[in-house]
């Protein structure tokens, strides 16, 4: 997926508690956005903000979806969760893509093999 998909940042958390939020960054601000990969990794440019933020291939550990993140909760729709490393701590940064299940097991299921191959 090198093309940009609109989406919805839900921020990140630290140890995977909702209540716990990482604040570095430019991970701390939610907001809708621009989501695509390339060579490097994952990036999210949120809008009214310069740069996108990075979540390097070397720093992800995995992929999943779910239903609530970072003490929202995603009505229903799939929310792509992307567990990595930074700064000595085990962090979680959660997306909304789209509302099909399916399309996002797939999305989630590819990313998953891609980083743990990384």
């Amino acid at each position: 997926m090198s093309e940009k998909k609109k989406g919805n940042y839900f921020g990140t958390e630290i140890d995977r508690k909702w209540w716990k939020r990482f604040r570095k960054d430019g991970l701390f601000a939610r907001g809708n956005g621009d989501f695509w990969m390339d060579e490097e990794g994952i990036r999210f440019h949120r809008k009214m903000t310069k740069t996108p933020f990075l979540l390097t291939w070397a720093e992800l550990s995995g992929a999943e979806l779910g239903r609530w993140h970072a003490g929202r909760w995603g009505g229903r729709r799939p929310l792509l969760k992307l567990d990595f490393e930074r700064d000595g701590k085990i962090l979680c940064a959660g997306f909304y893509l789209a509302a099909d299940w399916v399309q996002m097991e797939s999305l989630a299921k590819d990313l998953d093999a891609k980083i743990r191959k990384s």
